[in-house]
Order: structure tokens, then sequence, then C-alpha cells
């Protein structure tokens, strides 16, 4: 939230997504659908698992929705959703897992492990911003 600076109320930001990949052009494309959805949300990118808690920690709002690559290379998906569910001021957070595989027992996995939904990456941009509408609906983003 942002004070107003004649009234000092808080006004409303807009939600916040977070997206966890090392893929650039995943990271693009995953920015490009959620403006494609014409809502106001704000979308901030990291490039591995290791920078999201220190991130968390540092941010002076919570993302509404992370988006957690499940294959990356300095720390995974698993990995970092496993310390996200044990660290009680964030582990409440939504979390979507992506993944490219088609191995069934990645998505069994993420959901132990606490993940609110496992999906696997689209294969086209027409998907990818259905993808996107649909979590914005599924998270109520305005």
């Amino acid at each position: 939230m942002t004070l107003h600076p004649v009234t000092s109320f808080r006004l409303p930001t807009a939600p916040s997504v977070w997206i966890v990949d090392d893929d650039e052009d995943d990271q693009l494309f995953i920015r490009s659908a959620f403006k494609d959805t014409h809502k106001p949300i704000r979308v901030h990118t990291l490039t591995d698992g290791d920078e999201l808690l220190p991130q968390l920690t540092d941010c002076d709002e919570l993302p509404s929705l992370i988006l957690l690559d499940i294959n990356m290379n300095r720390q995974d998906g698993f990995e970092t959703l496993n310390q996200l569910r044990n660290t009680p001021n964030f582990a409440h957070l939504p979390v979507v897992m992506l993944t490219t595989s088609s191995d069934k027992s990645d998505c069994k996995r993420s959901l132990a492990l606490g993940a609110n939904k496992c999906l696997t990456k689209p294969t086209s941009y027409k998907q990818l911003v259905t993808l996107v509408k649909e979590l914005t609906q599924d998270w109520e983003f305005v």
C-alpha cells in the first residue's frame, strides 16, 4: 500500500506476481501475458530459487502470487518451495509450480510440498495468456 500525500490514507496497490524462473524467455512471455490481461498487476522476476527468500525478507509488500519454475540451475523449485513453506512469515503465500515436464510425479511432489497448484508450461503464447487469465481469476486479482 502507498500513502496518499495529501490525506495520508493508504491507497491499495495493484496485486503483484513474482516469477521465479531461470529462463529469460519464459520470464518475458509470462510478463507479457500478464500485460495482455489488461489488469493492473505488477510483475517481478527472479532468475533462481535461491533469490526468493532474501528478496521476500527485504520487500515492502509481499507478492499476491508466486509462479515458481521447478527446473532451475542453482536451487530448484522443490527446494525453494520447501524453504518457503518452512518459513512462518512466508508459508501462507500462494505458489503455483510451473514445469515443462510431462512427468506427473513432479506435480505430485509439488503438491505434497505445499504448492497451491502445479501447471505444465503452455507451448503457445495464446495458451499462456489463457493460463494467466485463469490465474488472475483463481486468485481474484482486480
